[in-house]
């Protein structure tokens, strides 16, 4: 994990196709120093009526991950999963031990007076529900985020995806951060 300097906000906001909101740090690099995965708070607030909760911590950002994870979503491998989720005890009960993680690493980021708003606009339980948000432990949400999550911290969702594919840097005539 590491502070973010202005050239990584530049290189996120290209990565992402927009500028970064509540940006924490940058949680893991690629072997040419670009982020690959940030973490971000999960509440936005710019006033008492302009708000926005986000109930996903850890964002992918690298093109090539990007790229290749949305691959393997486009492939229906999210079904695939699931039935693995569904079928196997000890992977159901990994998952949910990552869940409850990651929802303790988000309440974290949220200071007393900002859980005190979000109980006061009833939006507290988008904090509550999972990984990303989802609301049920049969279903999964978005592989990059399940990725994003391993690569900074441990998800074995995320750990099925690194030992079945190949998740690799750029090559070094191509790398994709560089152009930006």
């Amino acid at each position: 994990m590491t502070e973010v300097s202005p050239e990584d906000r530049k290189i996120i906001g290209k990565q992402l196709g927009r500028a970064p909101r509540g940006l924490v740090e940058v949680s893991a690099r690629c072997s040419y120093g670009y982020p690959v995965v940030i973490k971000t708070k999960p509440l936005i607030k710019k006033s008492e009526e302009d708000f926005e909760v986000f109930p996903t911590l850890y964002w992918l950002t690298g093109p090539k991950r990007k790229e290749e994870v949305a691959k393997i979503e486009s492939s229906g491998y999210i079904e695939q999963l699931e039935e693995e989720l569904n079928a196997d005890k000890t992977l159901k009960e990994e998952y949910s031990k990552n869940e409850t993680s990651y929802l303790e690493q988000q309440n974290k980021l949220l200071s007393r007076e900002e859980e005190n708003f979000l109980k006061r606009k009833g939006a507290l339980g988008a904090l509550n529900r999972g990984i990303g948000g989802i609301k049920s432990d049969e279903h999964i949400k978005c592989l990059h985020l399940h990725l994003a999550h391993q690569i900074a911290d441990e998800n074995v969702i995320g750990s099925l995806l690194q030992e079945r594919f190949s998740f690799d840097d750029c090559p070094p005539d191509n790398v994709i951060c560089d152009q930006y």
